[in-house]
């Protein structure tokens, strides 16, 4: 499955991604989350360092 996120900005795409990401992990499924974002965040989010 293949989910994108997309909106304007402020719109909380990468506060939604990573819970998303989060979720479908928890339930023991294999997640590839790419940050296509100019302004990448969603790393951090996801509690990864630099």
């Amino acid at each position: 499955m293949r989910v994108a996120f997309v909106g304007k900005g402020g719109s909380g795409k990468t506060t939604v991604s990573a819970l998303f990401a989060r979720y479908v992990a928890s339930q023991g499924l294999p997640v590839v989350a790419i940050d296509a974002d100019i302004n990448q965040h969603l790393g951090m989010v996801l509690g990864m360092d630099e």
